[in-house]
């Protein structure tokens, strides 16, 4: 048992050195490395543009949880606005 171990190790070590040799000899090995969250755009379409849009809070007296949605003119985020067919006033908001 001890004789295959030892020659399992000495024939590991010569295939590492000797794809180390062929490594810096420039065979085609490619390594592979983790390039993180970097994303690169690969084709020629144009961003999207931003689209805004009015976020009015609902009243006490609704019967809803979520607030209205309505699509908006472009203008300054944060600022007042207003949804057609919905009571009070919202802020303008970008859409994603």
């Amino acid at each position: 048992m001890r004789k295959i171990l030892s020659c399992l190790a000495i024939l590991l070590t010569s295939c590492s050195t000797a794809a180390a040799g062929d490594f810096s000899a420039g065979a085609p090995m490619t390594l592979i490395q983790y390039q993180g969250d970097t994303r690169t755009r690969t084709d020629d379409r144009r961003p999207r543009p931003q689209r805004y849009v009015c976020v009015v809070p609902p009243r006490q007296s609704d019967d809803r949880n979520r607030p209205y949605v309505c699509r908006a003119d472009a203008g300054r985020v944060g600022g007042r606005c207003r949804c057609p067919n919905v009571v009070g006033n919202g802020r303008l908001d970008l859409d994603f």
